[in-house]
């Protein structure tokens, strides 16, 4: 919990303390969603909580973990638990909380299984990466829309894999995959694949960031304030890595970043 702000307190589902501690994992590397938590009405968020450490187990599934066999394995898993949802049999403690079935799961199932089926890859530019991640992040975007009752639009998916992309860059520039970097990247830097987690690859992977940070959607007024949050504490964190910079986010600007982001909607 970030320092000086106090985040709901909440009891969910039929296993609270699994619940809590898969709560007290996302915001340990989220710290800063607990400020745009202070400006959802109170109603929702609960949703909002769970929602968030739902997609950061997701996340972690398809995209931090050593290599492709335990990634296959929980990817598949997590497919198979979305479709139990939909089914009204969720198992796991999060999605038993959540306990939605109406919403449109299948479509996440599909983009978790296109997650454990895909081979390590550098993609060749900045749009062929964000299409690698595309089957799992406009399904998220979909399913987060129908949760907080808010329409889904294709910048909404497009912020959601620049974020699985920015946290591929920060997790996996050892990886196979490079941590996603684009071969023209590599190329204009005159980089081998190995060469990104050494001294050398800085520039490149800062190059990156950059581009990373110019693919967000500008405007995402009628998304849900989750995701305008998201998106906003993304930009901040894509354009400090650009300058070569690895921190923790101020509570200051956390602050102000989850104000401004709830301020940003659309009328009526």
């Amino acid at each position: 919990m970030v320092s000086g702000v106090t985040s709901t307190e909440y009891t969910a589902g039929d296993d609270p303390a699994a619940v809590a501690a898969f709560v007290a994992k996302w915001r340990a590397r989220e710290p800063e969603m607990a400020f745009a938590e202070v400006f959802c009405p109170r109603g929702l968020r609960t949703r909002f909580v769970l929602w968030g450490a739902l997609v950061f187990e997701w996340r972690e599934a398809a995209f931090e973990l050593s290599d492709a066999r335990p990634t296959e394995a929980k990817c598949g898993w997590w497919a198979d638990e979305v479709l139990r949802c939909s089914q009204d049999a969720p198992r796991h403690p999060l999605t038993r909380a959540l306990s939605m079935p109406a919403l449109p799961w299948q479509a996440l199932a599909r983009g978790l299984s296109a997650m454990a089926d895909a081979e390590a890859m550098r993609p060749a530019d900045r749009e062929a990466a964000l299409a690698s991640v595309a089957p799992l992040a406009d399904a998220i975007a979909k399913v987060e829309g129908a949760l907080f009752d808010a329409p889904t639009s294709a910048d909404a998916g497009r912020a959601v894999a620049v974020h699985l992309l920015s946290q591929r860059l920060r997790m996996g520039l050892g990886a196979p995959d490079g941590g996603r970097v684009p071969l023209s990247l590599l190329a204009r830097h005159g980089l081998h694949g190995q060469d990104l987690s050494s001294p050398q690859g800085e520039a490149a992977a800062r190059d990156w960031a950059r581009d990373l940070a110019a693919a967000l959607p500008s405007d995402l007024l009628d998304a849900p304030l989750y995701r305008r949050a998201r998106t906003a504490f993304d930009g901040w964190y894509l354009r400090e890595r650009a300058e070569g910079r690895m921190r923790g986010m101020p509570p200051l600007r956390a602050l102000a970043l989850a104000w401004r982001s709830a301020r940003r909607r659309r009328a009526g």
